[in-house]
């Protein structure tokens, strides 16, 4: 099986316009089917005017079609504790998600430029 109860996942709203606000979930697998994932956890926004990641309020419990194409899913590691977990744009607009000690992983979904 892919993924099991208990495993921990970051989904994200692949963006298929460049106007379109990043939108992210991350919870714990409640269970898995054949593609189709039932995750308990909080939902992430990109805000329109600061364009910083909020959490919106309240626990969730969100069934997705993974294979679908248009979701991205990482597994996060088991010893990362999830409400330690934060998104960060740095001076070059790259998104990270981390937990302020070893765990950050790169969201960014377009190349930067390189700079010489």
């Amino acid at each position: 099986m892919i993924l099991d109860a208990g495993d921990k996942v970051l989904i994200v709203h692949r963006r298929l316009f460049e106007q379109d606000r990043i939108r992210l979930f991350i919870g714990n697998v409640q269970a898995y089917d054949n593609g189709i994932v039932k995750v308990s956890g909080h939902t992430w926004m990109e805000d329109f005017k600061t364009q910083k990641c909020f959490e919106k309020e309240g626990l969730r419990t969100k069934i997705f079609s993974i294979s679908s194409g248009t979701l991205i899913v990482y597994q996060i590691p088991e010893e990362v504790h999830l409400p330690q977990l934060a998104f960060e744009k740095d001076t070059d607009g790259k998104l990270w998600l981390t937990d302020g000690l070893r765990f950050k992983i790169d969201l960014t979904e377009r190349e930067q430029p390189r700079y010489a």
